[in-house]
């Protein structure tokens, strides 16, 4: 995690959503009561996906990626997860983006659920239902959100991916909550991605 920073703020006293400001002019807010991921276990989760992406044969992109910040929810006994990395560069362009077709995001859709249904049961899991792609705008720049369903061995869990297109970088959020917990977390994920705002970098 680079150069994390709570800012202080006393209109956020009441509050239970603490602002962070992260390298690379990305700023957004998490619950107070998550815990960060230490380097050591985000090092595991990057090792085990670069593995199950080798194994899959799906090829790793040409990107470097960063991790700015992974926090899950507290108690540990609940799962709700987010995670952002920036890479560099971008993988499209927003203009390419912007002019994407219906039929260019079934295509991707349609991507993205095969390399789906091959990555995840490497992780031990697998790929129960497949929302699609779509096209949105966060914080003033194009973005393609993808969502869909997989297991786990305490119940099937919602994840939601968003792809943030800049010039200089492409921001990916990743938001996940235990479907049983969705009245839970499901507002709470959904604050955090409102709450995403993307300053001009470098």
């Amino acid at each position: 995690i680079l150069g994390l920073l709570l800012v202080p703020a006393a209109t956020y006293a009441e509050s239970n959503f603490a602002p962070v400001k992260l390298p690379r002019g990305v700023q957004l807010q998490i619950p107070k009561g998550w815990w960060l991921l230490g380097k050591d276990h985000n090092r595991l989760i990057q090792t085990s996906v670069e593995a199950a992406i080798d194994l899959s044969g799906i090829g790793r992109p040409d990107g470097q990626d960063t991790n700015l910040i992974a926090a899950n929810s507290m108690p540990k006994t609940t799962y709700a997860a987010v995670r952002v990395d920036s890479t560099i560069p971008p993988s499209i362009s927003p203009k390419e983006i912007q002019a994407a077709t219906a039929a260019d995001l079934k295509d991707l859709g349609n991507e993205v659920r095969t390399n789906l249904e091959k990555m995840l049961p490497l992780q031990n899991n697998q790929l129960l239902q497949f929302y699609g792609v779509r096209k949105d705008i966060i914080s003033g720049y194009p973005a393609i959100v993808t969502e869909y369903r997989r297991s786990d061995p305490k119940g099937p869990v919602i994840v939601q991916i968003n792809q943030v297109f800049t010039n200089s970088q492409e921001i990916k959020i990743f938001l996940s909550y235990r479907e049983s917990e969705a009245a839970l977390w499901k507002p709470v994920v959904g604050r955090i991605r409102k709450s995403l705002t993307l300053t001009k970098w470098p």
